[in-house]
């Protein structure tokens, strides 16, 4: 089931009209309307966005759920370079392993090869714990909060995904192993202002 028609089902059992969901997760009505329609895609940060705005796990928007009747056996496999993908200011997310009804993490293997200070777009912020863990290469975390952090091969960060990020190649490219954290039964958006996770990080 394509990511478009699992959007639409989603904001129809929320009783929400694109007018509403645009309200709440701060995505214009045409962009909303062109995923609706398989005319576009969501980036990384609008998809956990639009699932705390529908109060859905994440994954319930990607694929539908694998979850044998009766048995209470649940996997899920992805196969090398078989996820699904999404493009987000040089950066390349392969989702891991999204199949099963009411996860409460996403996984990701996230390529890196935007180079600092990046494009308008290259510091998002979202619901959640953000943990990374660097396959390949060396990556630059740059947050509000800290100073950029250069993690090399083998080293590992967990922080609240909700202070503004971004990651930079600081080698040609960088393959990281990425989990959010987005709560199993969804999170429903208290405050519309939360869109303005996805706004581009003002110049001083």
């Amino acid at each position: 089931m394509s990511l478009g028609i699992q959007l639409r089902q989603a904001r129809q059992k929320a009783q929400l009209s694109l007018r509403d969901l645009s309200a709440r997760a701060g995505i214009s009505i045409a962009k909303l309307s062109k995923v609706e329609n398989g005319l576009a895609t969501l980036r990384h940060p609008e998809l956990i966005v639009l699932a705390e705005a529908l109060a859905v796990p994440a994954t319930t928007l990607l694929s539908p759920p694998t979850d044998p009747a009766g048995t209470g056996a649940r996997r899920a496999v992805t196969r090398a370079d078989g996820g699904r993908k999404f493009e987000h200011s040089h950066r390349t997310y392969e989702m891991l392993c999204g199949e099963l009804s009411g996860q409460s993490n996403l996984f990701w293997r996230v390529t890196v090869r935007d180079k600092p200070p990046g494009g308008a777009d290259a510091f998002v912020s979202h619901p959640g714990e953000e943990f990374v863990h660097v396959l390949k290469g060396k990556v630059a975390l740059h947050t509000e909060a800290y100073e950029p952090l250069v993690l090399a091969a083998g080293d590992s960060v967990l922080f609240d995904a909700q202070t503004r990020h971004a990651y930079f190649a600081v080698t040609r490219e960088a393959v990281l192993l990425m989990s959010n954290t987005v709560g199993a039964e969804g999170a429903r958006v208290q405050n519309p202002a939360t869109s303005a996770a996805l706004r581009p990080k003002r110049k001083r």
